[in-house]
């Protein structure tokens, strides 16, 4: 299977490059050198995307992963940026991947998006915009491209102990009080959503398409305490 994966350079992008090529092509997109990227470009620029999907012959499985939460100190700006990776990223990425995916047995888009999809994460308006959006941008492109069998799905991450949440994971305080908020009374994990991806990828999910799966311990069905 040809897998190719956007923000492969570090955090849980890099997990997944590591764990998913055991078994499939990889082929990893990041603005960084690195044993992970195959292929540089800022995917918030789409003549950058357009070229490296030129350049990719075949693709049966395209990962959406890349994802900015801060990317400026002047919060216009940061609001911009964050929308132009986070969702126009994705999209371009997409739109470029189609006509490859149409011509695959396997045909999947799984974007990874955030729990800030469903709740607002405070004074950061431009990544709960660009989550929100990625989860109607992949029911938008399972319609659009369900007739050819293309299968589009979102994964909704709540608090994982990798990539952005790492931080919050090391202070004791921010991981004892966010576990406490969820019905498992723990973080997730990378192998969470490596797990996830290769149930969406594989054959036995097939039906699934313009859905969001949420991958939070229960942090959403638990509501007030």
């Amino acid at each position: 299977m040809n897998i190719v994966l956007t923000g492969s350079g570090k955090g849980i992008g890099a997990y997944l490059f590591d764990n998913l090529k055991k078994k499939h092509k990889v082929i990893g997109i990041s603005r960084s050198k690195g044993k992970r990227t195959t292929l540089r470009a800022d995917i918030s620029n789409k003549e950058e995307v357009k070229n490296i999907f030129s350049k990719i012959p075949v693709i049966d499985v395209l990962i959406n992963n890349a994802s900015t939460s801060s990317a400026d100190k002047d919060k216009l700006i940061n609001f911009d940026k964050i929308i132009s990776t986070n969702l126009n990223g994705a999209f371009y990425c997409s739109f470029f991947s189609i006509p490859k995916l149409k011509k695959s047995k396997v045909k999947k888009i799984i974007n990874i998006s955030s729990i800030n999809a469903h709740v607002a994460l405070p004074d950061n308006p431009g990544y709960v915009a660009s989550k929100g959006g990625i989860n109607a941008l992949s029911r938008s492109l399972a319609v659009d491209y369900g007739k050819y069998g293309i299968r589009v799905n979102s994964l909704s991450l709540g608090y994982i102990n990798a990539g952005m949440s790492k931080k919050s994971y090391l202070d004791n305080t921010k991981r004892v009080s966010r576990s406490k908020n969820t019905i498992l009374n723990k973080w997730g994990s990378k192998k969470d959503v490596l797990n996830s991806i290769n149930f969406l990828i594989d054959h036995s999910s097939n039906y699934i398409t313009g859905s969001d799966i949420v991958i939070d311990g229960g942090w959403l069905a638990k509501g007030l305490k």
